[in-house]
């Protein structure tokens, strides 16, 4: 017999009434009412004690049945994300039909099929290259990042939620890391090439100027060769790649030979502009000599810089402006490149000239005395610490410039130069933790409360401690324990920021909890062997037990005092494990010796 698939209309309407019918028929016609067979995936389901696990009794078909085994759809629907979430179908057996055989499509695209389904209802519209790449490009399983849809491809199940949405889970990033994951930056989706999306030479820390402008990128920006790069996943496009981060710039002989051999000093802008090699400046000791006679005399570097650069005509000026210009501040020109950090909130910037001279902005004049003077001194190894691992360096703060910092310089045609070194940090002298991680992962959370870390570490020496065992806990280290290696009572474990600690709190202090009962809980009381009843610290083998009160009601007396131990009590197998054997042990003289008399004497009450 040939089963047709019903329109989708019918198969929305038969489906639930079947269920219905099959829920109240008697069991004997259950099997002339079904709706028809499961998918493959739901076979398991197949039967009717199973119906209401997916049709709850007397009720409409429920979707939160179907999220009771789909549970990597929650996240979405309770985000409003993605497919799922977007929609405002909510019945699964719109789009997901049952009852129509193992090999029956699970999904209802429609009449037009996949191809024609509308990717902006995901959230995320296909367009440009994107409209015409192929479904299983993106719905690869080795995109797929998300846990709990990994976990139903782990079990074989297809599905096409998880796929990225970052240029960087689809694409290889060509440019290996050197100019972050924001691709959308300089790109976009119609074309890989040319980068003519928001890319601004001029915002960089070098503008092209001049003849500069002219020049082939290839000559600043040498290709590269990474040899690996066929072999990741996503593949690369190209092997090569152009090299932009880091590149020289300070100095013209970072790019170009000196045909002067530095008889004229380093700094070829004394004498050449970028509008050519060949066009010299021509009165630059008049300009100096001019700037000696006026209120703000030129020193250092900035003896180098043009007049334009202070002096414009910048955006919105028509011409240069010499009079009435403020000098009296390093800021009245530069912007403050520490963004606020030196100085105290509604008060001018810190004086830059604390730190900085007119000869240049580097190397910077802040010694250990001056660090001495500030909140926080510099004591024990702290003194050798580089400045750099408390004053990290962090890209993240050029984000910080405000608006009208970028404004101006944009005005000004110049880019925006911000220190990228954390100055101010706000530390608690008494609080290691502010800038050291807790290695110990908190055991000793109450105590540093009070003492801080320097309870136990000085800063001269992380490793140097002033713990003491039998002061600072309640386990004294007294015999062969005080010779113990302390790593065979604290263990390695794994803390909750995924990082290897030394566990010192809550180690053991019974004698089973580390020793091997040798034993077998023959002497256990209550499931507990209290080993120190017989053993010292001192030495294993050096027993305080003697046969008699208190440890036994048998006395070795005559003979029997002279017997091996090992002749009453032998050694007995426990599985691989060999002990010897105290309890039970028969008290009776038959119990270890033979009968010479053969029971002639059987009853004899001496």
């Amino acid at each position: 017999m040939t089963i047709r698939r019903p329109c989708t209309g019918a198969r929305r309407l038969l489906a639930p009434l079947a269920v219905a019918a099959a829920l109240l028929a008697p069991p004997a016609q259950a099997d002339l009412i079904s709706p028809g067979e499961l998918s493959r995936p739901h076979e398991k389901l197949e039967g009717l004690q199973n119906c209401t696990k997916c049709h709850p009794a007397g009720k409409q078909f429920s979707a939160e049945k179907c999220l009771e085994c789909h549970k990597e759809l929650r996240p979405s629907l309770s985000a409003g994300k993605g497919f799922h979430g977007r929609s405002s179908e909510k019945k699964c057996e719109t789009c997901h039909h049952e009852h129509h055989g193992k090999d029956f499509p699970q999904i209802d695209w429609g009449d037009a099929g996949q191809k024609a389904f509308d990717h902006a209802r995901t959230g995320y519209p296909l367009v440009g290259k994107h409209a015409k790449a192929k479904c299983e490009t993106c719905h690869d399983p080795r995109r797929v990042t998300d846990s709990a849809v990994k976990e139903v491809l782990a079990k074989g199940r297809k599905s096409l939620l998880g796929a990225p949405a970052t240029c960087a889970g689809c694409h290889f990033d060509e440019h290996r890391t050197q100019l972050g994951n924001d691709c959308q930056k300089c790109h976009d989706p119609n074309a890989w090439k040319p980068a003519n999306k928001g890319f601004d030479h001029a915002l960089t820390k070098y503008p092209l100027n001049g003849l500069h402008a002219k020049v082939p990128c290839a000559k600043c920006h040498v290709p590269l060769v990474d040899p690996e790069g066929k072999h990741t996943f996503p593949q690369a496009v190209s092997v090569t790649y152009a090299k932009y981060k880091p590149l020289p710039f300070a100095a013209c002989t970072d790019c170009h030979k000196d045909p002067h051999q530095s008889r004229f000093g380093a700094l070829c802008i004394t004498c050449h502009v970028v509008e050519g090699w060949k066009i010299m400046k021509v009165g630059q000791g008049d300009k100096i000599a001019f700037h000696e006679k006026a209120r703000y005399q030129l020193r250092g570097a900035h003896q180098q810089v043009e007049c334009k650069f202070c002096h414009g005509p910048f955006e919105g000026q028509v011409k240069a402006r010499y009079k009435d210009l403020a000098f009296k501040a390093c800021t009245d020109c530069h912007q403050d490149a520490h963004l606020g950090q030196l100085g105290k909130p509604g008060l001018p910037p810190a004086a830059c000239d604390r730190c900085h001279v007119v000869q240049g902005w580097v190397p910077v004049r802040f010694e250990l005395a001056d660090h001495q003077k500030t909140k926080y001194p510099l004591e024990g190894a702290h003194v050798a610490v580089a400045c750099d691992r408390c004053h990290v360096k962090t890209s993240k703060l050029a984000d910080k410039a405000p608006a009208s910092m970028r404004a101006e310089m944009r005005r000004q045609r110049r880019p925006v130069k911000v220190s990228e070194f954390t100055m101010e940090k706000k530390v608690d002298g008494k609080k290691c933790t502010s800038c050291h991680r807790d290695v110990h992962q908190a055991q000793f959370e109450k105590r540093m409360a009070v003492d801080g870390c320097t309870a136990c570490h000085d800063q001269v020496t992380f490793t140097k401690t002033r713990f003491d065992h039998a002061r600072d806990t309640k386990f004294r280290l007294d015999g062969k324990h005080g010779k113990t290696a302390c790593a065979s009572c604290h263990a390695t474990a794994t803390g909750k920021d995924g990082k290897p600690y030394v566990k010192y709190a809550g180690a053991p202090m019974a004698c089973a909890k580390c020793h091997a009962d040798r034993h077998a809980a023959q002497f256990a009381v209550k499931k507990v062997t209290e080993c120190a009843s017989c053993h010292g610290v001192e030495e294993w083998k050096k027993l305080k037990f003697v046969h008699g009160e208190p440890f036994t009601t048998y006395t070795l007396t005559g003979k029997h005092a002279k017997v091996a131990c090992e002749k009453c009590h032998p050694a007995v197998k426990i599985g691989s494990l060999e002990i010897k054997r105290y309890k039970p042990v028969s008290r009776d003289c038959q119990g270890c010796h033979a009968d010479f008399h053969k029971g002639a004497f059987r009853g004899y009450e001496p």
